[in-house]
């Protein structure tokens, strides 16, 4: 009985001893750090990271693509300040916008004021869907009175919209605009706790590895083994209302005539690289692919400026120029990509 209590403790403190050079280690490593929830806050309810703080960004396991960055005093990824009643041009956007795996000069807003010569807003947020945009739209056109407005529209930025996170709107048929806001948490002292303790950062952020995925896991094991089954869809008559809603109430939350106002929509690159004919990879008529297409119709009709990437991105990766972005470690827009909508967003404010 001793022996094995012996063994036993000894194994415990080995285990213990192992975690604590893990944990040594992962500090003095570019581990992801930094990109915590903000608490509520009365003036900016909606969901976004600590003020005044700094990032670090790397991708997989092995810590690529590293990139360090500031968190402005509205909490978005940005180097500049934001100060109330001053953003010229206001970019919304996901995980796309928000761009923390590319330098901030390399980013569309980065590149776009380098361009135009004018005060560009990052508004971009990880996790943000198209109801996110709708409602922050009409924070910014309250607190900052911009002169334009550029939207990043990616693939399910419509369907993921049904169901959101503290801090995150999402769609509510019943309301006009129809969105309602999900309260942001007041995150507990445990879990704050626990951003600091490199292990756990290093599981979260690096390893994605969350309870919730291991469900996902197993409900989508057809899709970790690379099997995609496509299957058409139809939009409802609720989709299509919430879509008609969203193109005519855009322009008025951000306070600007439909004009002033930039849609751009993300093009399918894995089909551009397949070298897929110009619309092939649209033969499965998803819901989300629908939603977008129906999307960029409306805006027309409202009057908004719409940027379709697929012929920018095309011509690009078919003239040799290399890819759009770092598939398949990261389906974000590189440096390149970023160009190519900066440079196409100038040429609709500054003809």
């Amino acid at each position: 009985m001793k022996t094995f209590f012996t063994r036993t403790l000894a194994f415990g403190i080995g285990v213990v001893a192992t975690l604590l050079l893990l944990e040594l280690l992962i500090r003095v490593l570019p581990v992801i750090e930094g990109t915590y929830a903000a608490d509520p806050r009365a003036g900016w309810p909606v969901h976004t990271m600590i003020p005044n703080s700094t990032y670090t960004y790397s991708t997989a396991w092995n810590l690529q693509n590293v990139h360090r960055g500031r968190i402005n005093n509205y909490g978005y990824a940005s180097p500049h300040d934001y100060r109330k009643g001053r953003a010229d041009i206001a970019v919304f956007g996901d995980s796309y916008v928000e761009a923390m795996m590319n330098e901030y000069p390399d980013t569309l807003p980065g590149v776009l004021g380098s361009l135009v010569k004018r005060d560009v807003s990052s508004f971009g947020m990880s996790g943000a869907e198209l109801p996110d945009y709708l409602g922050t739209a009409a924070l910014v056109g309250k607190e900052f009175s911009p002169q334009w407005g550029v939207f990043v529209i990616t693939a399910g930025d419509f369907t993921r919209g049904f169901d959101a996170a503290p801090g995150y709107f999402e769609w509510d048929a019943n309301l006009s605009p129809p969105i309602r806001l999900v309260p942001e948490l007041d995150r507990s002292a445990l879990s704050k706790f626990s951003r600091t303790v490199g292990l756990i950062r290093y599981l979260r952020g690096n390893l994605s590895f969350r309870a919730d995925e291991v469900v996902k896991l197993r409900r989508g094991a057809d899709h970790v083994a690379g099997i995609t089954r496509c299957r058409d869809e139809v939009l409802s008559k609720q989709d299509e209302q919430l879509l008609e809603s969203f193109a005519q109430d855009l322009p008025r939350q951000l306070r600007l005539p439909p004009a002033k106002v930039v849609l751009v929509f993300d093009a399918d690159r894995k089909s551009i690289y397949a070298g897929s004919a110009p619309g092939a990879a649209s033969a499965c008529k998803t819901r989300a692919v629908l939603a977008n297409q129906r999307l960029a119709e409306l805006a027309r009709q409202a009057g908004m400026q719409v940027i379709d990437t697929e012929p920018l991105f095309r011509r690009h990766f078919e003239a040799g120029k290399g890819p759009l972005d770092r598939s398949p470690l990261d389906a974000h827009w590189n440096p390149a990509a970023h160009r190519l909508v900066a440079e196409a967003v100038a040429k609709v404010i500054q003809p």
